[in-house]
């Protein structure tokens, strides 16, 4: 596979040595400025040069003698792209992908473009092709595995992983990289003890020159999640002690701290935290639990209270309203603790409703597996992503079912105010990156309605999370917040053999009535089609349709 970038690995690794060949093909153009080649070479020459600007305008050059040359769109698509002009990039590569679509080094370019605008589907989609093209090429299997494990498939994540590292020449540099993202694929899918096992080979691989600090985290988090909290301690230290700007790191280890009740320690890093990322919400609903275990209730309201407003800020109404039920826990007098069957708390904080759907957080905080952000200090509260495991310990679901049964939003005291913030961080596990699936998925629209206002969109389930610990999006869909509702309440529901939208009698002389009838939008990637299993265990919970 060519790679116009590596078009000169050995022989013009010195600043001399490619100025004088800039100076020859300079002399080429002279004698002909017709010469396609020419300028495509020196395009070469100025991308080691790290002139992209000047590659961009050979490229052109090469355009305009031939409009129809495919490697010189591709070769300006890349510099485009060097220079930040992401739109222009895949421009060109659509267009070289037009006059040559069987070059499977663009659809692979193309692929790593679209996982860096978030655009996982187009970006499995395009490795996929690659591979077709050319089952050969490392990086496209490594690449399609990326995709795949940001839409969460991670059994494909592994199975690309490890092709990816069966085909890659000894001779690579980043070993430690490929180990590691196969081990969070790993952890991904339960298997710690396999995840550590790569981890450990991806510290063996690393360069002393490009150390990769994410490997001692993620191994870290393996650890904390086989119950083996010092060597998570061990590796979180290690992994700040490489980079200390990452949040990321001070988070896991203050809740590794948090675990081992050492409150005071995770407090310290919970500040260091916030020193780096201060818009982000959950460090200070963390620093605000760690607080209250030390007794100092004003300063954890205090933590609440900064927590909420920055979910609120950034649209996470469910994260919002979390922190407005602990705040209003942690208000609860000890004469209440007493008599906690007796008086319960109000259900409205300043006129809110306290009850939502799903609750997210917990005293007892996993460790975030994920860091790869540009910027954790961003206005946006979701600058950090966070991709949480879904195995807890067997006392969180033992807890679930005894706290559902009375009513999971209105604790009766402190005591079951803190049981009921260790069962919630069951209902985080993987909620984000569930709707960034879906919406990509079902194109940023909804399944149903066609909506395309992407603040009224939302992940719904259809068999609930807390039954299957699914969330792939062949268990999900993407509806209008509304419609979400209505399908939660089993007043809708989806023929799982036509597609077929149903609205409840009830809904038939209302305004939804009219959809009735509709057929679903599917998914154009058939592995992300609605489950028919799943459909039908969702007919079989409407009462009206039988």
């Amino acid at each position: 596979m060519e790679n116009y970038n590596q078009a000169f690995p050995n022989a013009f690794n010195h600043d001399n040595e490619l100025k004088r060949e800039f100076a020859h093909l300079t002399r080429a153009i002279l004698v002909n400025r017709n010469d396609a080649n020419a300028y495509k070479e020196r395009a070469n020459v100025r991308n080691l040069l790290d002139d992209s600007q000047g590659a961009v305008e050979d490229c052109n050059q090469a355009i305009r003698i031939n409009p129809n040359d495919a490697v010189a769109y591709r070769m300006r698509g890349q510099e485009r792209k060097n220079l930040g002009d992401d739109k222009g990039a895949i421009e060109d590569y659509n267009k070289a992908i037009k006059l040559n679509p069987n070059d499977d080094y663009t659809y692979y370019l193309r692929a790593e473009l679209h996982y860096q605008q978030s655009n996982y589907q187009g970006a499995f989609e395009d490795a996929d092709r690659s591979i077709q093209l050319d089952p050969d090429y490392p990086f496209a299997y490594y690449q399609r595995g990326q995709a795949c494990s940001a839409l969460g498939d991670y059994e494909g994540a592994i199975k690309d992983y490890e092709q990816a590292i069966k085909l890659t020449p000894s001779s690579y540099y980043k070993w430690a990289e490929l180990y590691t993202d196969l081990g969070y694929a790993r952890a991904n899918s339960g298997d710690y003890q396999g995840a550590i096992e790569d981890y450990n080979k991806a510290i063996k691989t690393d360069s002393p020159m490009l150390k990769y600090y994410q490997t001692y985290n993620d191994r870290a988090t393996s650890r904390f999640f086989l119950g083996d909290l010092e060597g998570a301690m061990e590796d979180y230290s290690q992994a700040i002690k490489l980079d200390s700007k990452n949040a990321i790191y001070y988070i896991n280890r203050g809740n590794t701290y948090n675990e081992l009740r050492n409150y005071q320690k995770a407090i310290e890093d919970y500040n260091h935290a916030i020193k780096v990322a201060d818009k982000y919400p959950a460090v200070y609903e963390y620093r605000g639990l760690a607080r209250h275990e030390l007794g100092d209730k004003v300063g954890a309201i205090e933590d609440l209270e900064k927590a909420a407003a920055l979910y609120h800020q950034g649209g996470q109404v469910e994260y919002y309203q979390q922190a407005l039920n602990l705040i209003q826990s942690f208000n609860v007098t000890e004469k209440d603790a007493i008599i906690e069957d007796i008086q319960e708390i109000p259900k409205t904080v300043n006129d809110s409703p306290t009850e939502v759907e799903t609750t997210n957080k917990s005293a007892a905080n996993p460790p975030i597996l994920n860091n790869r952000v540009e910027d954790t200090n961003k206005e946006n509260s979701q600058g950090i992503s966070e991709k949480i495991n879904h195995n807890q310990l067997a006392e969180i679901k033992e807890l679930t079912a005894a706290i559902e049964a009375d009513g999971f939003f209105n604790p009766k005291s402190i005591k079951q105010a803190k049981e009921r913030i260790t069962v919630s961080i069951a209902r985080r596990q993987g909620q984000p990156q569930f709707r960034q699936s879906l919406l990509e998925a079902y194109n940023y629209r909804c399944a149903i309605t066609g909506c395309d206002a992407q603040e009224a969109l939302e992940a719904a389930h259809i068999i609930p999370f807390s039954e299957t610990e699914n969330n792939h999006p062949s268990n999900g869909l993407l509806l209008r917040a509304d419609i979400h509702t209505l399908f939660d309440l089993n007043l809708i529901t989806i023929n799982p053999e036509t597609m077929q939208v149903r609205f409840a009698p009830s809904l038939q002389c209302t305004s939804y009535g009219k959809m009735d009838g509709k057929y679903l939008q599917v998914p154009k990637i058939s592995s992300y089609l609605p489950k028919k299993e799943a459909l039908k265990w969702r007919c079989n919970q409407c009462e009206w349709l039988q």
